[in-house]
């Protein structure tokens, strides 16, 4: 009987959580024929839009701040590696082979994110609906333009990795 019950509750949590998700939707599709926001599901797929949990009573603004959220995300990743010293050691490992090529992908990287950052401080201060929707299409494009050059940043601290385990292989043996 105890199960039964968690059950339908769990079902009951389930179907709360799609109405808001498809409440919300429904919400984003009005912003986007009144902003000419990107799709829905391109939003979400690069944003995780659909995931917002904040109401503040102005959806645009929430939708800016979220992806905001992940811009800065990379964007300090990316000031890590052009300026380690408060990397972890792991991540010195990391950082060890990175070339002067490496260096120009991620400087292009910082140099588009701080730009819109900066923007938002901006709009945290003052903004109305339409300086909200630039932004977004703002974010969403240098999103899609520097989605490659996110990935070759990952692939290089995956390839620096590869690189420094042989070395910890090798000096495993020395503690064993």
């Amino acid at each position: 009987m105890f199960s039964t019950s968690l059950r339908w509750i769990f079902i009951v949590c389930v179907l709360i959580d799609n109405m808001k998700f498809d409440e919300f939707k429904e919400k984003y599709i009005i912003l986007q024929k009144k902003h000419s926001l990107p799709n829905f599901d391109e939003m979400n797929s690069a944003f995780d839009i659909g995931k917002l949990k904040r109401d503040s009573g102005n959806l645009i603004r929430d939708i800016r701040r979220t992806m905001v959220e992940k811009i800065v995300y990379y964007l300090k990743l990316s000031e890590l590696i052009l300026n380690p010293s408060q990397a972890s050691s792991i991540f010195m490992v990391l950082l060890k082979e990175v070339t002067t090529e490496d260096k120009k992908i991620v400087d292009s990287i910082i140099s588009s994110f701080v730009d819109l950052e900066l923007k938002a401080h901006k709009l945290d201060i003052s903004s109305t609906e339409k300086d909200e929707s630039d932004l977004i299409i703002k974010l969403f494009n240098s999103w899609n333009e520097k989605k490659q050059d996110l990935v070759s940043i990952i692939e290089i601290l995956e390839r620096n990795w590869k690189q420094a385990k042989n070395p910890l292989k090798k000096n495993k043996d020395y503690f064993n």
